[in-house]
């Protein structure tokens, strides 16, 4: 009778000190990657507003190149990619991502009006190749709005450069 005590006993000493670690092990990390997260979405939204309200094309190029670095590390394979094995991958959804915009959008948005102000001031390559960025970057149908202003504008772009050179 004394051995089953025991037993269980330590059965259930073992079961508390498993749930105290596993409590343990999830509560630090998460306050520290809303912190991360939060200032990480802080430069974004800083960033994406600065393009916007930019009137300098070199300005918003800097600010279209940041937030397009952003949304391809975004894109780019997450933690789970390494971890699990390849069988597990397809079964197992990427994590949501913690910031409260779409850095997608926010790269698109921001790389049209880079674009127009670099087709604005006269620097014709630099405008064509934010348009390109957004055509070839944000080919996913929820991106459709973006790649069709893109489209439109490379197209606007090619007739003013065939209008100038007759």
């Amino acid at each position: 009778m004394k051995v089953i005590m025991s037993n269980r006993t330590i059965q259930h000493l073992v079961l508390l000190l498993v749930v105290a670690l596993l409590a343990g092990c999830q509560s630090n990390p998460a306050l520290r990657s809303v912190r991360y997260d939060n200032v990480r979405f802080m430069d974004v939204w800083s960033t994406y507003t600065h393009c916007l309200s930019a009137d300098d094309s070199r300005s918003a190029l800097q600010d279209s190149t940041k937030l397009h670095e952003v949304s391809r590390a975004q894109r780019a394979g997450s933690p789970l990619d390494t971890m699990l094995p390849a069988g597990l991958r397809n079964m197992v959804s990427q994590p949501a991502s913690r910031l409260a915009v779409d850095v997608h959008a926010m790269a698109a948005s921001c790389g049209l009006r880079a674009g127009d102000l670099a087709m604005s001031a006269g620097e014709f390559d630099e405008a064509r190749n934010q348009f390109r960025e957004v055509l070839h970057g944000h080919a996913e149908s929820e991106y459709a709005y973006y790649t069709a202003q893109a489209r439109e504008r490379l197209t606007h772009l090619d007739l003013t450069l065939q209008a100038a050179l007759r």
